[in-house]
Parts: C-alpha cells; structure tokens; sequence
C-alpha cells in the first residue's frame, strides 16, 4: 500500500479518498469610510446653530434690551431689570452654549451639541414663560434667533457621523 501523501487519507480495508482542506488565500479588507453627508449635514447645522446662538445674545430680546444687557433673572422672575455684566445676563450663556455647541464637533456622537441645544431650548422656553407672564414685556427677534439656534444645535447632533464599514474580498 502506498504511503499516504498531502491531501489524502486511507482507511483500513477501503479505497482511498481525498480529503479537500478549505483554505482562504486572502483576508478580507475592512474599509473605514464617514459618509460626506452627515459630515457636511451636521457641519452646517452646527454652525447655523451656533451662529443663532452666539448672535442672539447681541439682538434685543425684550422691551429693546439686548441679550447681554438683559438680567438672568428673566429666566425665574417675572420682574427683571437690566444686568450688571455679561456674566449676570440672558445673553453671556447664549454665547457660551453656542461655543459649546461648536465645541461638540470635535467628537463624534454629538452629545455635546444636543446638550447645548436642549439646554438653549430650556433656557428660551422659560425666559418665554416669564416673559408671557409679565404684562410690560414682549418677544423680540433675539429671543426667536435663540430659540432657532437651539433647536439647529439639536438637529446637528442628531445627525448621524458614523463609520461605514465594507469588507471587500479579493
């Protein structure tokens, strides 16, 4: 009886019968792709997002009072007056949750961004609930760039950013 070679197997008292080995001679490639879409989408969005933000502090929200000249009591009080400084006013935190908003770009699910939408969204809801209660004061364009700015930052940190993985064999 010959003896066995690679490849083949003998049985006692059979025929011989080739045994066939699968074996891949390539490995698959993994492709790591951001879809040029969402970078671009959730770009714009967060700048037109922070852009309101960061404006509406500077535009008048109420009875001709600019955002930085306007106390933070707006935001609990229906009775307010003019701020001190930028750090005491509706405004100054405008600015800094559009900076926020800008600073969640540089990672990539976007929780930074939503955060900075959703708590301008909180901040204009009730500086509107104060407002509505107060009988002398009204809504100004400040107030509505703000409120879109929030809602823009919320939308941009929805947009998806993720990798697009694609296994390309040989």
């Amino acid at each position: 009886m010959p003896s066995p070679c690679a490849g083949e197997v003998f049985a006692v008292g059979i025929a011989r019968r080739k045994v066939v080995r699968h074996m891949t001679t390539h490995t698959p490639i993994h492709a790591r792709q951001v879809r040029p879409l969402g970078v671009a989408s959730r770009l714009l969005l967060t700048a037109a997002g922070a852009a309101g933000l960061i404006a509406s502090g500077f535009l008048k929200w109420t009875r001709d009072m600019k955002g930085v000249d306007t106390s933070w009591r707006a935001v609990y009080q229906d009775t307010f007056g003019s701020a001190q400084d930028v750090l005491h006013s509706i405004g100054g935190p405008a600015i800094v949750l559009g900076l926020l908003a800008v600073l969640g770009l540089a990672e990539r699910s976007g929780w930074l961004t939503r955060l900075a939408g959703a708590l301008g969204v909180i901040g204009v809801v009730l500086v509107v609930i104060q407002i509505e209660r107060a009988s002398d004061h009204g809504m100004q364009w400040g107030l509505w760039s703000a409120l879109g700015g929030a809602i823009l930052c919320v939308a941009a940190g929805l947009t998806p950013m993720r990798q697009v993985v694609t296994t390309v064999d040989d």
